[in-house]
């Protein structure tokens, strides 16, 4: 299997680089005195690295997680990264997902759903009624959770979401 001897400790590395960077940017502005230097290794055993290093363990088939751990991990690194200070929400560009941290991240998460939980984007769009740019659209907005097979490289909706979306739609008269 690909992921499961995948090394991703330079990607967890770099994302750790990436976030401390961001972090010692806004400090220097806000009140400089409050940094305090980190090493890699300060970095790699605090909450940002533990989690970081078991997505990694999940996405190469090591360990099982509770999916809400799982997707609770993701959502919090995906905000570190792409959440602007000041800004009343956040956008995961899509080619984030092809990045090498970005398939980490999809692999743990597709391998924290059972197959059954998960619909192709054909599927979805049949079952909603919609087109597939429509699906798309609703995937960017996170209207609709998704997650993307780093080995297939196919991506599958979320089964609950196209049920909520079809339960909203009825209870608003909409024709499904």
């Amino acid at each position: 299997m690909e992921g499961s001897s995948r090394d991703y400790q330079p990607v967890i590395d770099q994302a750790l680089q990436v976030v401390y960077s961001h972090h010692h940017r806004l400090i220097s502005q806000l009140y400089p005195s409050a940094f305090e230097p980190l090493s890699l290794d300060a970095l790699r055993d605090g909450p940002l690295g533990r989690d970081l290093s078991k997505l990694a363990r999940l996405a190469r088939g090591e360990v099982r997680e509770q999916k809400d751990h799982v997707l609770t991990a993701i959502d919090s690194i995906v905000q570190l990264l792409f959440w602007p200070a000041a800004a009343d929400d956040y956008t995961v560009p899509r080619s984030f997902w092809d990045s090498e941290l970005g398939r980490m991240l999809a692999l743990a998460k597709f391998r924290a759903f059972e197959p059954n939980e998960l619909v192709s984007i054909g599927n979805a769009a049949q079952q909603l009624n919609v087109t597939r740019p429509t699906i798309y659209r609703w995937m960017d907005d996170r209207t609709l959770s998704y997650v993307k097979d780093d080995m297939s490289g196919r991506t599958f909706v979320v089964r609950k979401d196209i049920e909520n979306l079809k339960r909203v739609a009825a209870e608003l008269g909409a024709p499904e």
